[in-house]
Formats: structure tokens, C-alpha cells, sequence
């Protein structure tokens, strides 16, 4: 049997010899070999959505799934319409995330096409967050509480005398202090 062996010329950046890489790589543990194949394949493919972010997204006022740019257009107005109509019955609203208080319970107290507004029953603070920072709106089962789910996190922050909102990074940033 003939065998023919490929010659690839490479030069050691070390000591200068020329040597043939294909028998460099005949000696290379298979395990090696596999791992280079599987990332050069990985270079090859075409890029696509992988586990980040869906493709579409739901509405957190009507719940109906929507592409990015959809939403985008779709948002703003839609959570409007659910916490205006939320605001019109007897609901206790529960944020969430928030910092743990034995007393969870606000109402919605105002309401602007870009703004919530809402009322902390136990201190009668005010609390106003971007309609944006809403990622979900679930009323429950029992009509007297609806809670609401925030991208971001209502902290209590004494230096400012009470509740805030904060954005995720700021949250995070607090609460590793």
C-alpha cells in the first residue's frame, strides 16, 4: 500500500526548523484534534439567536407575543391602558423585586403616558417608575391583589428617606455593598 503524506511546511518561530505540521498533528492526542475541529466548525457557522434574548417577546399589558421592534412601537401605550384599568378597582398592587417589609402593599396613585405613580399604604409614600421598567402585570385569581413584576428593584434607601426604584445595575451595585 502507497501511502502519500501531505507536506505542510511550517517553521518553528523558536528555533527556526522547518518541519511538516501534519506530522506534528498525527502525533497530537485525539482529544486535542476534536476540540481544534470543533471550534474551527463553530468558526464556520452562520451566526443565529442562541439562548439570550427570544426572538419574540410578550407584552406586558396585553400579554401577546411580539418581535423587539413590535414591542417597541406596542409597549409604552398598552401598559398604560392595563395599570388604568388596573387603577379603577380596589387592587393592592405588590411590586416586585423589591427589598424585604412586612408591609407590601401599594396602590397606583397617578398615571402618565410615560410614568406610574404609586402610593406605599403603610408610609403613604410616593414611588413613580418608567412605564418601560414594567416587565409584567398578573392579576391574581382572588381580584384583590394584582402583582407586578419590575425591571429593576424597589430598595429601601434611608439616605433618601425611604422607597426607590432602581435599574438592575444599580440595584446590583447596592446590594453588593
Amino acid at each position: 500500500m502507497n501511502r502519500h503524506t501531505e507536506y505542510f511546511p511550517h517553521i518553528c518561530p523558536a528555533c527556526q526548523t522547518s518541519f511538516n505540521a501534519a506530522e506534528v498533528a498525527a502525533t497530537l492526542p485525539d482529544q486535542i484534534l476534536r476540540a481544534e475541529i470543533a471550534r474551527r466548525n463553530g468558526q464556520r457557522q452562520t451566526p443565529h439567536a442562541g439562548p439570550g434574548r427570544p426572538a419574540k417577546s410578550q407584552c406586558p399589558g396585553c400579554e401577546l407575543p411580539m418581535t423587539s421592534a413590535e414591542l417597541r412601537d406596542h409597549r409604552r401605550a398598552c401598559v398604560y391602558d392595563r395599570l388604568d384599568k388596573l387603577r379603577k378597582k380596589p387592587l393592592d398592587i405588590r411590586l416586585y423585586p423589591k427589598d424585604p417589609d412586612p408591609y407590601l402593599d401599594f396602590r397606583i396613585s397617578n398615571l402618565s403616558e410615560g410614568e406610574v405613580t404609586f402610593k406605599k399604604l403603610s408610609s403613604q409614600q410616593f414611588l413613580t417608575i418608567d412605564l418601560l421598567k414594567v416587565a409584567s402585570i398578573t392579576e391574581r385569581s382572588d381580584g384583590k391583589i394584582a402583582d407586578i413584576e419590575l425591571r429593576g428593584r424597589v430598595v429601601l434607601d434611608r439616605s433618601r428617606g425611604g422607597w426607590v426604584f432602581m435599574s438592575r445595575a444599580a440595584a446590583l451595585l447596592h446590594h453588593s455593598r
